[in-house]
């Protein structure tokens, strides 16, 4: 549900829209009479986006999810990694 909210913006022309957006990327968009929309976005490089179509990568990328469910994270035993190093 959208909350109607007022801001002042200030003599260099900035406004505040919250801590919450600090950081983020948004796309503007102003319309004729003077109405304009902040949309937050996402930006990603051409090269992801193909990782994104490329069905290749996609079964990879599902072979790893399927790995990771059966392998659980486990605690390494630092003395036993040195031994096989020394050794």
């Amino acid at each position: 549900m959208a909350m109607l909210q007022v801001r002042q913006v200030n003599r260099q022309g900035q406004i505040s829209i919250g801590k919450k957006y600090s950081g983020r990327k948004v796309e503007i968009s102003e319309y004729s009479d003077g109405t304009v929309i902040l949309r937050p976005v996402e930006i990603i490089s051409e090269f992801e986006l193909g990782l994104l179509k490329d069905k290749a990568f996609q079964q990879r990328l599902g072979g790893f999810s399927r790995w990771e469910e059966e392998n659980a994270p486990a605690e390494t035993d630092l003395a036993a990694l040195e031994d096989d190093i020394e050794a």
